[in-house]
């Protein structure tokens, strides 16, 4: 996997950094994904152009190049690709039925979530090079692959030495062709922007941009930062500058960017392990962006047995979230919460340790009664949480996203995803998706080492009726089987909460499942519940009365188990 270590925040997100998901006071957190064929009818608003949480179904690599030669010699480059390798490299994307795709789409893509083929791959070309005019070009035209070229102006015409540049009619030939789109890469390719000062900067991206504009009579878009170089006051700049989009040389796919104007790219030598990163992320949990409409129904409880695993599950009603100062049981949770009827643990916190008391949250989390997302800003733990699954509701609808902690931080992110968004929080991993279990490896991937281990396990969802669920095994279970259990049971989307000790099911003043094995030693104490609110179903309502033999509340610290050491 890719390993990014992010020193600086994109600008807007600076106002969050000492926010954390508590109760007292309420702090705020927001979010964003793309749009499915869900019966929720999509809200005109303006462009967003930053990258949306509706195009995080999907991973489109980014690929790099720079001369095309005719052979390797002592004078190549590393960098450098000869004739016969681009052929290559071009055969094997026909072999795993890539589809190049423009700039245009790619930014679509990233900032509307417009869908791109499945396979999509971009092609970028920097330097201005005459090997890519000479041999890349009519390989390119006989494929019908789009491409881009990044320009450093100052170089245009120069025929000199090994590498020469193309000229000005050669860019304006380009600039005519369909295929090509031709981006900005300054005036004389400093090895480092950053190093500059701000109007050294400023003078080699906008003087370069009109240039190109002039001699080309078309809007330059897009920008190529030379050797990639560059932080929050060139990233201003090339925003400043008119651009639209700009590139790094970081590797990752488009989505997993920092932001619309540092979006990341793979050197051609990487190819394979670009294609391979994209496998992994769709393989794990890139699963695409689920928008489904809550059915509101009476609140049903019933306890099933589905490929051998006892479940218990709660459907229907409207779901909410809530944060505990400290922690608390579910049943405590639903105690104070007017109209609320049943209840299960929530999300995932930081501080995992039984008799801990803080409230602090792992991923972006917001309830109902906070004003906007409190995001996660501990850089040190992203890596282990990218991909995985971010659920949101609002009154009308539920969602799952894949996680991206670079961009998932900023409170306008999850407003243009979902206006009226209500909660959000970040789970374990998706356990059904379009009522399919989901197989143990692929839940691996991006999963926590002990996903497969037995115990209690809790889940929330939707069923194939709409209709909103919570439910907990009854007994231990591996996630895994836990998954093809729920699928059977009729389970339309999955994803896995806190299990293990956390796990608490609850129907009206009913302790159905909890996470240690007597009535008399429950489920501990947590900061964060999901909560259920509406009429409980006349059939089952009797079940929810409180039972004599079961713990009234949760609040109880469950006691340690002595490890017992072989001699």
């Amino acid at each position: 996997m890719r390993n990014r270590f992010v020193t600086s925040l994109p600008l807007l997100s600076l106002a969050f950094v000492a926010v954390s998901c508590r109760q007292e006071p309420p702090k705020p957190v927001v979010l964003t994904p793309p749009p499915a064929t869900s019966g929720v009818a999509e809200v005109q608003r303006p462009p967003f152009t930053e990258i949306s949480m509706r195009s995080q179904g999907q991973r489109v690599p980014v690929i790099m190049y720079h001369d095309i030669i005719d052979r390797r010699d002592r004078n190549a480059v590393w960098f450098d690709t000869t004739l016969e390798e681009f052929q290559d490299q071009m055969k094997q994307l026909q072999e795993w039925g890539a589809v190049p795709i423009s700039l245009d789409q790619l930014y679509d893509h990233l900032t509307k979530g417009t869908p791109v083929p499945e396979t999509a791959i971009v092609l970028t070309f920097d330097d201005n090079y005459q090997g890519f005019y000479d041999r890349a070009l009519p390989i390119l035209r006989q494929n019908k692959y789009p491409a881009a070229v990044f320009v450093h102006t100052g170089f245009v015409g120069n025929k000199e030495g090994l590498h020469p540049k193309m000229d000005w009619t050669e860019l304006q030939e380009l600039v005519k062709d369909p295929l090509i789109t031709i981006g900005n890469h300054t005036i004389t390719h400093p090895t480092d922007l950053t190093k500059l000062d701000p109007e050294a900067q400023r003078k080699e991206i906008f003087e370069a941009k009109a240039d190109l504009e002039q001699h080309l009579g078309k809007k330059i878009d897009y920008f190529a930062y030379p050797e990639g170089n560059n932080d929050l006051i060139t990233q201003g700049l090339v925003r400043e500058a008119g651009h639209k989009m700009a590139f790094t040389v970081h590797n990752g796919p488009a989505e997993e960017s920092p932001n619309i104007v540092a979006v990341d790219r793979y050197i051609q030598t990487k190819l394979k392990n670009a294609w391979d990163d994209r496998e992994t992320d769709l393989k794990g949990g890139v699963l695409g962006v689920l928008r489904s409409p809550i059915k509101d129904a009476p609140v049903k409880y019933q306890e099933v047995e589905q490929e051998g695993v006892k479940l218990g599950l709660i459907t229907g009603g409207v779901p909410t979230s809530l944060m505990s100062p400290t922690r608390e049981g579910v049943l405590d949770f639903i105690k104070r919460t007017p109209g609320s009827v049943a209840g299960i643990n929530g999300g995932f916190f930081a501080m995992a340790a039984v008799a801990a008391t803080d409230n602090k949250m792992v991923g972006p989390c917001k309830t109902a009664d906070m004003p906007e997302v409190a995001p996660d800003l501990e850089q040190f733990r992203w890596e282990k949480l990218r991909n995985r699954p971010l659920v949101a509701w609002s009154q009308k609808e539920f969602a799952i996203v894949p996680f991206v902690p670079e961009s998932m931080h900023d409170a306008s992110v999850f407003a243009d995803f979902m206006p009226d968004m209500t909660d959000t929080f970040l789970a374990g991993v998706w356990l059904v998706h379009g009522g399919v279990a989901r197989e143990r490896d692929d839940m691996d991937t991006f999963s926590s080492k002990d996903i497969q281990d037995a115990r209690k396990r809790a889940f929330l969802g939707v069923m194939a009726d709409g209709s909103f669920v919570i439910g907990a095994s009854l007994e231990s279970v591996s996630s895994a089987n836990l998954a093809k259990a729920i699928a059977a049971a009729g389970v339309s989307e999955a994803v896995l909460l806190d299990s293990g000790f956390s796990t608490s099911l609850v129907y009206g003043q009913s302790i159905k499942a909890f996470g240690h094995s007597t009535p008399t030693n429950p489920s501990r104490p947590i900061p964060h519940a999901v909560l259920i609110k509406g009429v409980l179903d006349p059939a089952t309502a009797p079940l929810g009365a409180p039972d004599p033999a079961a713990p009234v509340s949760t609040d109880e610290r469950p006691h340690r188990r002595r490890r017992h050491r072989r001699k």
